[in-house]
């Protein structure tokens, strides 16, 4: 019991103090519109789950009021630039079991008094789902489920990516002194670096 009134207290006290997740925000800005999400992939509508994914990530990270883009000090520009579909586990008559699906996402923080691009984030990732039997890959029920996960995670990342704190020379602080760049790509499951030495 005493160990849950702790626990109570601690967060009472962080949220009392104004705690936050450390996200940056550019001097001044206090507002943020999120543009319709471009969507270059053949698969309609999944602009409008993205879209609504950024909406949510910047709503659960950052103290930004989202509004019109006349009112907004940054603008989000998102584009959906890949959708794949990827093959998974076979039975032994060869039947597929499991699928997946890839997206890849571009994302600009402009600020829209100047125009200027200040980040850009670009992600690509997948998730694996059931196919079931008699189902192709684009026709199982798990396939949509995969997608707003992907979309979801993507979005969190995106925002983590474009409001991250610099060490003032543009670059990421990683925890362990060495400065990682920002915007550049992050793949789920990258391939590994090649042996130069043989």
């Amino acid at each position: 019991m005493r160990s849950i009134l702790l626990a109570l207290a601690a967060g009472l006290l962080l949220g009392a103090c104004g705690w936050h997740t450390g996200l940056g925000v550019p001097a001044g800005a206090r507002t943020v519109s999120i543009e319709f999400a471009a969507n270059e992939t053949r698969l309609p509508d999944l602009e409008v789950d993205l879209t609504d994914a950024l909406y949510r990530a910047l709503l659960d990270r950052l103290d930004l009021a989202v509004v019109s883009y006349d009112e907004a000090d940054l603008v989000l520009d998102a584009r959906l630039v890949d959708l794949r579909r990827r093959g998974g586990v076979r039975d032994e008559d060869a039947r597929l079991l499991e699928g997946g699906v890839i997206l890849g996402v571009e994302v600009d923080l402009r600020d829209r008094r100047s125009g200027e691009v200040l980040e850009t984030s670009r992600r690509r990732l997948s998730s694996g789902y059931v196919v079931g039997p008699g189902l192709s890959p684009a026709t199982a029920p798990g396939e949509p489920l995969a997608r707003t996960r992907v979309l979801h995670n993507l979005a969190d990342g995106v925002v983590l990516d474009l409001f991250a704190p610099t060490n003032g020379n543009g670059a990421v602080p990683t925890g362990d002194g060495r400065p990682g760049a920002t915007g550049y790509e992050r793949e789920i499951d990258p391939l590994p670096p090649t042996n130069q030495g043989g």
